[in-house]
This record gives structure tokens, C-alpha cells and sequence, in this order.
């Protein structure tokens, strides 16, 4: 009797588990986080198990909103940049050259410092664009695989299944 006592709890709870799971990915963010904030001071098995739910839900939807990069090289879209932010500037500059160029000396329509400008103004650019793609995308931070949460576990071994299928080495 003892037995069939235990196995229907455990029926129960893993049916509570799994109504709870389902109502999880129809939840706003807010409210995930409350239900996360309510579980994280309950004890014991059940508790523990809602707080790992959670937890998967949390990291399903943050992985999800990540934003995807663009394809193709950086300098490429560095040199679009340049490109679509200096067209216009160039545009007047021209213009404004070629309805005052009898009245600009020669020695300054091909000076050395427009040339260490333009090249100053490119270098900046560059830097800049790096600096911003190294703040938006930072460097990644090692891992002990002991550390891992299931799901980590889980996608490194995708990972390597899929490397191995293409036969590189891991």
C-alpha cells in the first residue's frame, strides 16, 4: 500500500510539474519574475525543480532576444559607413567648391593637411566602429564544463556532435 501511495504522489507532482512548464513560455517577463522571486524562498525537491523551470524559461527567452549578426565582413560595413555618413558632407563640399573655386588659393584646394585630415577622420572611424563592436559584442569568458547548467550541457554537446559530423576535431 505504501507503494502505490508513493507512485501516485509522484504521478501528481511530476503532472503539477508539467502543467506548470506548459503555462511558463505564455507568461510576460514580469510575471516570470515575480513567480521566480515567490520560489526562490520556498525549500525543498518541488521548489527546486519550479526554480530550475524558471531558470530554463529565463535563459530560452534570453537567448531568443539575442540579436543576430549581420553577414559579411566588418570592414565592408565600416567602409558602407563611411561611405553613407560622408556622401553628403562631400556633396556641399564640392558644391561650395565649385561656386567659390576661383576665389580659393590654389596652395589650399590640395593642402597636406586635408590629406592628414581625411586620413586622421578615417582611422577615427575605424577605431570607433571597433570600439563600439567590441562593446556590443564582448569577448567571451572561459568555462569549466563542471560548471555548466544542464542546458549548457546540453548545446556543448550539440556543439561537438555537430563539429564531429563535419569531422573537425574537439
Amino acid at each position: 500500500m505504501k507503494a502505490a501511495t508513493t507512485t501516485t504522489k509522484a504521478l501528481d507532482l511530476a503532472a503539477a510539474l508539467a502543467q506548470y512548464r506548459a503555462g511558463l513560455p505564455a507568461l510576460p517577463d514580469v510575471e516570470l519574475e515575480r513567480r521566480a522571486a515567490e520560489v526562490a524562498a520556498l525549500p525543498g525537491w518541488y521548489a527546486g525543480e519550479l526554480r530550475r523551470m524558471l531558470d530554463v524559461e529565463r535563459e530560452s527567452r534570453r537567448t531568443a532576444d539575442r540579436p543576430v549578426a549581420p553577414t559579411g565582413s566588418r570592414a565592408l560595413r565600416v567602409a558602407a559607413g563611411a561611405v553613407a555618413a560622408g556622401t553628403p558632407a562631400a556633396v556641399l563640399a564640392g558644391r561650395a567648391l565649385a561656386q567659390y573655386a576661383d576665389q580659393v588659393p590654389q596652395v589650399l584646394r590640395y593642402s597636406p593637411a586635408v590629406a592628414v585630415g581625411l586620413v586622421a577622420a578615417a582611422a577615427g572611424a575605424s577605431w570607433a566602429a571597433r570600439w563600439i563592436d567590441d562593446r556590443r559584442h564582448p569577448l567571451a569568458v572561459d568555462v569549466d564544463e563542471a560548471d555548466l547548467n544542464p542546458l549548457g550541457q546540453e548545446l556543448l554537446a550539440k556543439v561537438r556532435a555537430a563539429r564531429q559530423a563535419r569531422g573537425e576535431a574537439c
